[in-house]
Protein backbone atom coordinates (compact mmCIF):
# COMPACT_ATOMS: atom_id res chain seq x y z
CA UNK A 1 0.00 0.00 0.00
CA UNK A 2 1.54 3.27 -1.07
CA UNK A 3 2.22 6.09 1.78
CA UNK A 4 0.02 9.09 2.23
CA UNK A 5 1.57 12.03 1.32
CA UNK A 6 0.49 14.56 4.13
CA UNK A 7 0.63 18.05 2.66
CA UNK A 8 0.12 21.05 5.72
CA UNK A 9 -2.27 24.04 3.14
CA UNK A 10 -3.23 27.57 4.36
CA UNK A 11 -6.76 27.97 3.39
CA UNK A 12 -7.83 31.78 3.83
CA UNK A 13 -11.34 32.99 4.16
CA UNK A 14 -12.04 37.05 3.82
CA UNK A 15 -12.42 37.26 7.86
CA UNK A 16 -9.92 34.63 9.52
CA UNK A 17 -7.30 32.07 8.96
CA UNK A 18 -8.07 28.16 9.30
CA UNK A 19 -4.92 25.49 9.02
CA UNK A 20 -6.19 22.47 7.36
CA UNK A 21 -4.17 19.46 7.08
CA UNK A 22 -4.52 18.13 3.56
CA UNK A 23 -4.17 14.00 3.13
CA UNK A 24 -3.81 13.26 -0.91
CA UNK A 25 -2.92 9.82 -1.41
CA UNK A 26 -0.47 8.61 -4.20
CA UNK A 27 -3.17 5.92 -4.53
CA UNK A 28 -5.96 8.66 -5.64
CA UNK A 29 -4.17 11.38 -6.57
CA UNK A 30 -5.91 15.29 -7.07
CA UNK A 31 -5.76 16.20 -10.82
CA UNK A 32 -4.82 19.92 -11.56
CA UNK A 33 -6.41 21.06 -14.71
CA UNK A 34 -3.61 23.66 -15.64
CA UNK A 35 -4.62 25.90 -19.08
CA UNK A 36 -1.53 28.31 -20.12
CA UNK A 37 -0.48 30.49 -23.19
CA UNK A 38 3.27 31.07 -22.97
CA UNK A 39 5.00 30.55 -26.03
CA UNK A 40 7.14 27.45 -27.13
CA UNK A 41 9.98 28.17 -24.34
CA UNK A 42 8.43 28.99 -21.99
CA UNK A 43 6.42 25.91 -21.77
CA UNK A 44 9.17 23.83 -21.62
CA UNK A 45 10.47 25.40 -18.44
CA UNK A 46 6.78 25.10 -17.46
CA UNK A 47 6.95 20.88 -18.59
CA UNK A 48 10.52 20.77 -16.33
CA UNK A 49 8.74 22.39 -13.61
CA UNK A 50 5.92 20.31 -13.59
CA UNK A 51 7.61 17.31 -13.43
CA UNK A 52 9.34 18.50 -10.45
CA UNK A 53 6.40 19.52 -8.33
CA UNK A 54 4.61 16.02 -9.04
CA UNK A 55 7.80 13.97 -8.25
CA UNK A 56 8.06 15.97 -4.99
CA UNK A 57 3.97 15.42 -4.78
CA UNK A 58 3.41 12.06 -6.06
CA UNK A 59 -0.89 12.29 -4.89
CA UNK A 60 -0.88 15.08 -7.28
CA UNK A 61 -1.35 15.02 -10.89
CA UNK A 62 -0.63 18.35 -13.19
CA UNK A 63 -2.25 18.25 -16.70
CA UNK A 64 -1.22 21.43 -18.51
CA UNK A 65 -3.20 22.53 -21.89
CA UNK A 66 -1.91 24.96 -24.32
CA UNK A 67 -4.07 27.69 -25.69
CA UNK A 68 -2.93 31.27 -27.60
CA UNK A 69 -4.06 34.41 -25.69
CA UNK A 70 -7.73 35.09 -27.11
CA UNK A 71 -8.92 31.50 -27.18
CA UNK A 72 -7.44 30.81 -23.72
CA UNK A 73 -9.63 34.07 -22.53
CA UNK A 74 -12.91 32.84 -24.70
CA UNK A 75 -12.55 28.97 -23.77
CA UNK A 76 -12.01 29.58 -19.84
CA UNK A 77 -14.89 32.12 -19.66
CA UNK A 78 -17.65 29.65 -21.77
CA UNK A 79 -16.42 26.95 -19.03
CA UNK A 80 -16.26 28.38 -16.15
CA UNK A 81 -19.56 30.03 -16.75
CA UNK A 82 -20.79 26.35 -16.40
CA UNK A 83 -18.83 25.19 -13.85
CA UNK A 84 -16.76 23.66 -15.58
CA UNK A 85 -12.95 24.09 -17.39
CA UNK A 86 -9.53 24.58 -15.56
CA UNK A 87 -8.39 25.24 -12.13
CA UNK A 88 -5.87 26.58 -12.64
CA UNK A 89 -4.78 29.85 -15.47
CA UNK A 90 -1.81 31.20 -16.41
CA UNK A 91 -2.06 34.41 -18.44
CA UNK A 92 -1.59 38.22 -18.58
CA UNK A 93 -3.67 39.87 -15.99
CA UNK A 94 -5.91 42.12 -18.17
CA UNK A 95 -7.76 38.83 -17.84
CA UNK A 96 -8.69 39.69 -14.88
CA UNK A 97 -11.11 42.85 -16.34
CA UNK A 98 -13.04 39.58 -17.92
CA UNK A 99 -12.81 36.84 -14.90
CA UNK A 100 -13.42 39.00 -11.68
CA UNK A 101 -16.41 40.65 -13.18
CA UNK A 102 -17.87 37.43 -13.48
CA UNK A 103 -16.91 35.83 -10.18
CA UNK A 104 -14.69 33.43 -12.51
CA UNK A 105 -11.55 33.68 -10.29
CA UNK A 106 -10.72 33.49 -6.66
CA UNK A 107 -8.44 36.16 -4.64
CA UNK A 108 -5.42 34.42 -4.55
CA UNK A 109 -4.04 35.41 -1.09
CA UNK A 110 -7.70 33.05 -0.09
CA UNK A 111 -5.23 30.24 -1.98
CA UNK A 112 -1.58 31.31 -0.92
CA UNK A 113 -2.27 33.47 2.16
CA UNK A 114 -1.39 37.65 2.36
CA UNK A 115 2.50 36.36 4.02
CA UNK A 116 3.37 34.53 1.00
CA UNK A 117 2.45 37.64 -0.96
CA UNK A 118 4.75 40.22 0.45
CA UNK A 119 7.55 38.13 -0.81
CA UNK A 120 6.58 40.02 -4.15
CA UNK A 121 7.40 43.09 -5.70
CA UNK A 122 4.55 45.04 -5.34
CA UNK A 123 4.58 46.83 -8.69
CA UNK A 124 3.83 43.40 -9.43
CA UNK A 125 1.28 43.02 -7.34
CA UNK A 126 -0.49 46.21 -8.18
CA UNK A 127 -0.56 45.12 -11.74
CA UNK A 128 -2.44 41.95 -11.02
CA UNK A 129 -4.96 43.82 -8.35
CA UNK A 130 -8.51 44.37 -9.20
CA UNK A 131 -10.66 47.05 -7.95
CA UNK A 132 -8.17 46.96 -4.75
CA UNK A 133 -8.23 43.03 -4.54
CA UNK A 134 -5.45 40.76 -5.33
CA UNK A 135 -6.52 38.19 -7.91
CA UNK A 136 -3.47 36.85 -9.82
CA UNK A 137 0.23 35.31 -8.43
CA UNK A 138 2.26 37.23 -10.83
CA UNK A 139 5.66 34.84 -11.65
CA UNK A 140 6.89 37.90 -14.31
CA UNK A 141 6.89 41.68 -14.43
CA UNK A 142 7.79 43.98 -17.62
CA UNK A 143 6.24 43.92 -21.25
CA UNK A 144 7.26 47.80 -20.48
CA UNK A 145 8.78 49.89 -23.29
CA UNK A 146 12.13 50.54 -23.31
CA UNK A 147 15.37 53.03 -24.40
CA UNK A 148 16.86 50.40 -26.81
CA UNK A 149 20.45 51.96 -27.56
CA UNK A 150 22.73 50.71 -30.55
CA UNK A 151 26.22 50.57 -28.86
CA UNK A 152 27.75 50.89 -32.13
CA UNK A 153 26.47 54.24 -32.18
CA UNK A 154 26.13 55.42 -28.92
CA UNK A 155 28.02 54.48 -25.92
CA UNK A 156 26.34 56.10 -22.94
CA UNK A 157 22.30 56.06 -22.39
CA UNK A 158 20.97 59.99 -22.68
CA UNK A 159 20.10 61.65 -19.35
CA UNK A 160 17.63 64.19 -20.78
CA UNK A 161 15.46 64.09 -23.49
CA UNK A 162 17.44 67.06 -25.11
CA UNK A 163 20.81 65.21 -24.66
CA UNK A 164 18.89 62.51 -26.67
CA UNK A 165 18.18 64.74 -29.57
CA UNK A 166 21.34 66.17 -29.46
CA UNK A 167 22.97 62.89 -30.05
CA UNK A 168 21.17 61.49 -32.62
CA UNK A 169 20.78 64.93 -34.48
CA UNK A 170 24.49 65.14 -34.39
CA UNK A 171 24.98 61.61 -35.93
CA UNK A 172 22.50 62.38 -38.41
CA UNK A 173 24.21 65.46 -39.50
CA UNK A 174 27.29 63.47 -39.96
CA UNK A 175 25.27 60.93 -42.46
CA UNK A 176 25.35 58.12 -39.72
CA UNK A 177 22.14 57.80 -38.95
CA UNK A 178 18.96 59.08 -40.55
CA UNK A 179 16.83 59.68 -37.52
CA UNK A 180 17.06 59.96 -34.15
CA UNK A 181 14.87 57.73 -32.95
CA UNK A 182 12.24 55.44 -34.22
CA UNK A 183 9.14 53.73 -32.78
CA UNK A 184 5.81 52.06 -33.76
CA UNK A 185 3.53 55.36 -34.88
CA UNK A 186 0.50 53.59 -35.34
CA UNK A 187 0.04 51.61 -31.82
CA UNK A 188 -0.51 53.97 -29.42
CA UNK A 189 0.50 51.31 -27.25
CA UNK A 190 4.41 52.96 -28.31
CA UNK A 191 3.37 56.47 -27.79
CA UNK A 192 1.56 57.01 -24.37
CA UNK A 193 4.25 56.41 -22.37
CA UNK A 194 4.81 59.97 -23.06
CA UNK A 195 2.03 60.63 -21.17
CA UNK A 196 3.83 60.61 -18.06
CA UNK A 197 5.86 63.47 -18.89
CA UNK A 198 2.83 65.98 -19.56
CA UNK A 199 0.38 64.17 -17.02
CA UNK A 200 -2.20 62.73 -18.77
CA UNK A 201 -3.81 60.48 -16.89
CA UNK A 202 -6.83 58.02 -19.05
CA UNK A 203 -9.11 57.65 -15.94
CA UNK A 204 -10.20 59.06 -13.46
CA UNK A 205 -9.70 56.16 -11.62
CA UNK A 206 -7.87 53.30 -13.22
CA UNK A 207 -8.41 50.77 -11.16
CA UNK A 208 -12.00 51.28 -10.85
CA UNK A 209 -15.29 48.85 -12.93
CA UNK A 210 -16.88 51.78 -12.97
CA UNK A 211 -13.60 54.49 -14.47
CA UNK A 212 -14.49 57.10 -16.51
CA UNK A 213 -11.94 58.67 -19.50
CA UNK A 214 -10.29 62.10 -18.88
CA UNK A 215 -8.85 62.20 -22.03
CA UNK A 216 -10.03 65.84 -23.21
CA UNK A 217 -7.49 68.04 -21.09
CA UNK A 218 -5.05 70.65 -21.37
CA UNK A 219 -1.97 67.58 -20.60
CA UNK A 220 -3.62 65.74 -23.53
CA UNK A 221 -3.02 68.35 -26.05
CA UNK A 222 0.36 69.10 -24.49
CA UNK A 223 1.09 65.69 -25.57
CA UNK A 224 -0.48 66.02 -29.10
CA UNK A 225 1.81 69.12 -29.09
CA UNK A 226 4.89 66.91 -28.91
CA UNK A 227 4.56 64.23 -31.16
CA UNK A 228 3.28 67.11 -33.78
CA UNK A 229 6.85 68.60 -32.91
CA UNK A 230 8.95 65.40 -33.48
CA UNK A 231 7.91 64.41 -36.08
CA UNK A 232 8.14 68.47 -37.90
CA UNK A 233 11.59 68.27 -36.87
CA UNK A 234 12.89 65.20 -38.10
CA UNK A 235 13.29 63.49 -34.42
CA UNK A 236 11.33 60.66 -35.59
CA UNK A 237 10.33 59.49 -39.03
CA UNK A 238 7.90 60.44 -41.13
CA UNK A 239 5.70 57.42 -41.00
CA UNK A 240 6.59 54.42 -39.63
CA UNK A 241 5.25 50.95 -38.17
CA UNK A 242 6.65 48.15 -35.61
CA UNK A 243 8.38 46.53 -38.70
CA UNK A 244 9.41 49.74 -40.21
CA UNK A 245 11.02 51.10 -36.78
CA UNK A 246 12.71 47.59 -36.01
CA UNK A 247 14.73 47.95 -39.59
CA UNK A 248 15.86 51.18 -39.09
CA UNK A 249 17.25 50.37 -35.92
CA UNK A 250 18.72 46.88 -37.38
CA UNK A 251 19.93 48.85 -39.97
CA UNK A 252 22.30 51.63 -37.93
CA UNK A 253 19.73 54.72 -39.43
CA UNK A 254 18.62 55.24 -35.73
CA UNK A 255 20.81 54.97 -32.42
CA UNK A 256 17.78 54.99 -30.17
CA UNK A 257 14.40 52.84 -30.65
CA UNK A 258 11.46 52.13 -28.15
CA UNK A 259 10.65 48.71 -28.22
CA UNK A 260 10.00 45.78 -25.43
CA UNK A 261 11.88 42.84 -23.84
CA UNK A 262 10.48 40.95 -26.02
CA UNK A 263 12.39 42.11 -29.02
CA UNK A 264 15.82 41.77 -27.40
CA UNK A 265 16.82 38.60 -28.12
CA UNK A 266 15.46 39.00 -31.76
CA UNK A 267 18.03 41.73 -31.82
CA UNK A 268 21.24 40.46 -30.17
CA UNK A 269 20.73 37.00 -31.70
CA UNK A 270 19.27 37.67 -35.24
CA UNK A 271 21.59 40.71 -35.99
CA UNK A 272 24.64 40.34 -33.28
CA UNK A 273 23.29 43.91 -32.18
CA UNK A 274 25.08 45.18 -28.97
CA UNK A 275 22.63 46.68 -27.14
CA UNK A 276 22.23 49.07 -23.91
CA UNK A 277 18.83 49.05 -22.10
CA UNK A 278 18.34 52.26 -20.40
CA UNK A 279 14.95 53.99 -19.83
CA UNK A 280 13.14 56.69 -21.87
CA UNK A 281 15.06 60.15 -20.64
CA UNK A 282 12.50 62.82 -19.02
CA UNK A 283 11.11 65.57 -21.25
CA UNK A 284 11.64 68.68 -19.18
CA UNK A 285 12.20 67.03 -15.83
CA UNK A 286 9.38 64.90 -16.08
CA UNK A 287 10.02 61.06 -16.60
CA UNK A 288 8.06 58.92 -19.53
CA UNK A 289 5.73 56.34 -17.97
CA UNK A 290 5.41 53.40 -19.80
CA UNK A 291 2.84 50.73 -19.40
CA UNK A 292 3.56 47.43 -17.45
CA UNK A 293 2.28 44.54 -16.69
CA UNK A 294 2.41 40.77 -15.22
CA UNK A 295 1.62 37.11 -16.32
CA UNK A 296 0.76 35.04 -13.35
CA UNK A 297 -1.81 32.48 -11.96
CA UNK A 298 -5.35 32.45 -11.14
CA UNK A 299 -7.31 29.85 -9.52
CA UNK A 300 -10.85 28.88 -10.60
CA UNK A 301 -13.68 30.22 -7.98
CA UNK A 302 -14.70 26.83 -7.84
CA UNK A 303 -11.61 25.02 -6.81
CA UNK A 304 -12.37 26.83 -3.29
CA UNK A 305 -15.35 24.38 -2.35
CA UNK A 306 -12.86 21.68 -2.35
CA UNK A 307 -10.65 21.94 0.64
CA UNK A 308 -8.59 19.19 -1.11
CA UNK A 309 -8.29 20.47 -4.47
CA UNK A 310 -7.73 23.95 -3.17
CA UNK A 311 -4.95 22.55 -0.93
CA UNK A 312 -3.09 20.91 -4.49
CA UNK A 313 -3.61 24.44 -5.73
CA UNK A 314 -1.87 26.49 -3.45
CA UNK A 315 0.90 23.96 -2.91
CA UNK A 316 1.11 23.85 -7.16
CA UNK A 317 0.77 27.91 -7.72
CA UNK A 318 3.52 28.53 -4.75
CA UNK A 319 5.96 25.52 -6.24
CA UNK A 320 5.28 27.20 -10.01
CA UNK A 321 6.04 31.48 -8.40
CA UNK A 322 9.03 30.00 -6.56
CA UNK A 323 12.42 31.26 -7.17
CA UNK A 324 13.95 28.47 -9.23
CA UNK A 325 10.81 28.57 -11.92
CA UNK A 326 11.11 32.19 -12.22
CA UNK A 327 14.72 32.37 -12.74
CA UNK A 328 14.56 29.91 -15.57
CA UNK A 329 11.44 31.23 -16.79
CA UNK A 330 12.61 35.29 -16.77
CA UNK A 331 15.76 33.62 -18.94
CA UNK A 332 13.79 32.93 -21.60
CA UNK A 333 11.24 36.31 -21.74
CA UNK A 334 14.13 38.59 -20.40
CA UNK A 335 11.27 40.01 -18.69
CA UNK A 336 11.98 40.63 -14.18
CA UNK A 337 10.63 38.09 -11.77
CA UNK A 338 8.18 39.31 -10.09
CA UNK A 339 9.17 37.32 -6.64
CA UNK A 340 12.10 40.10 -4.74
CA UNK A 341 14.21 37.04 -3.89
CA UNK A 342 14.75 35.80 -7.42
CA UNK A 343 15.57 40.04 -8.78
CA UNK A 344 18.07 40.02 -6.37
CA UNK A 345 20.09 37.00 -7.34
CA UNK A 346 23.17 37.23 -9.11
CA UNK A 347 22.13 35.04 -11.86
CA UNK A 348 19.18 37.76 -12.42
CA UNK A 349 21.72 40.56 -11.76
CA UNK A 350 24.27 39.43 -14.07
CA UNK A 351 22.19 39.78 -17.17
CA UNK A 352 22.38 42.87 -18.79
CA UNK A 353 19.27 42.71 -20.98
CA UNK A 354 17.10 42.08 -17.43
CA UNK A 355 18.69 43.94 -14.86
CA UNK A 356 18.73 47.05 -17.68
CA UNK A 357 15.30 47.13 -17.52
CA UNK A 358 14.75 48.32 -13.56
CA UNK A 359 15.47 51.99 -13.95
CA UNK A 360 12.72 51.84 -16.25
CA UNK A 361 10.35 49.43 -14.38
CA UNK A 362 10.66 52.03 -11.61
CA UNK A 363 9.24 54.78 -13.93
CA UNK A 364 6.00 52.64 -15.37
CA UNK A 365 2.72 53.10 -14.25
CA UNK A 366 0.69 49.46 -14.34
CA UNK A 367 -1.77 48.47 -17.58
CA UNK A 368 -5.12 49.44 -16.42
CA UNK A 369 -7.01 45.84 -16.58
CA UNK A 370 -10.33 47.11 -16.72
CA UNK A 371 -12.72 46.21 -20.34
CA UNK A 372 -12.33 50.37 -20.59
CA UNK A 373 -8.90 50.22 -22.06
CA UNK A 374 -10.42 48.69 -25.12
CA UNK A 375 -12.11 51.80 -25.76
CA UNK A 376 -9.16 53.75 -24.73
CA UNK A 377 -7.19 52.33 -27.49
CA UNK A 378 -9.78 52.39 -29.75
CA UNK A 379 -10.62 56.25 -29.35
CA UNK A 380 -6.38 57.06 -29.53
CA UNK A 381 -5.23 55.16 -32.51
CA UNK A 382 -7.03 56.72 -35.43
CA UNK A 383 -7.45 60.31 -33.72
CA UNK A 384 -3.10 60.03 -33.29
CA UNK A 385 -2.96 58.77 -37.17
CA UNK A 386 -4.92 62.02 -38.21
CA UNK A 387 -2.92 63.89 -35.75
CA UNK A 388 0.09 63.12 -37.26
CA UNK A 389 -0.58 63.17 -40.75
CA UNK A 390 -1.90 67.07 -40.17
CA UNK A 391 -5.61 66.02 -40.30
CA UNK A 392 -6.87 67.54 -37.03
CA UNK A 393 -4.86 70.21 -34.86
CA UNK A 394 -3.29 68.92 -31.21
CA UNK A 395 -5.85 71.49 -29.89
CA UNK A 396 -8.84 69.69 -30.86
CA UNK A 397 -7.67 66.11 -30.76
CA UNK A 398 -8.29 65.54 -27.08
CA UNK A 399 -11.97 66.08 -27.40
CA UNK A 400 -12.17 63.93 -30.54
CA UNK A 401 -10.61 60.76 -28.60
CA UNK A 402 -12.99 61.67 -25.39
CA UNK A 403 -16.21 61.10 -27.22
CA UNK A 404 -14.67 58.18 -28.91
CA UNK A 405 -13.58 56.70 -25.75
CA UNK A 406 -17.41 57.56 -24.09
CA UNK A 407 -18.86 56.59 -27.21
CA UNK A 408 -16.87 52.76 -27.11
CA UNK A 409 -17.52 52.41 -23.30
CA UNK A 410 -21.11 52.82 -23.56
CA UNK A 411 -21.24 49.87 -26.23
CA UNK A 412 -19.44 47.59 -23.95
CA UNK A 413 -22.40 48.45 -22.19
CA UNK A 414 -21.01 50.87 -19.05
CA UNK A 415 -22.99 53.62 -18.07
CA UNK A 416 -20.90 56.67 -17.75
CA UNK A 417 -23.45 57.95 -15.15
Amino acid sequence: MRSIIRSCVLLFSAAFTVLIPVHISAAAPVTIEFWEQDGADQQAVLDEAIAGFMKDNPGIVVKRTHYETEELRKYYYSSAIGGEGPDVVLGPNDNLGVFVPAGLVAPIDMVVGDKYLKEFDPVALSCAEYDGRQYMLPDRLGNELCLIINRKLVSKAPATWDELVAIGMKLKKEKKAEYPLAFHMIEPFFSVPFFGAFGVQMFDNPASAKAKPTLNTPQMAEWCRFLVKIKKDGIIPPECDYDAASTLFTEGKVPFLINGPWSFVHYTENYSMDLMIARIPPIGGKYPSPLCAVKGYTVSSKVMGDKKKSGAVSLFVRYMTGKNVQLKICNTTKQLPSLKSAAADPVFLSDPMISGQKAQLEKSVPMPIIVQMRAIWDAIKPVQQELLAGKVRPEAAPALMQKRAEDGIKALGIDLQ
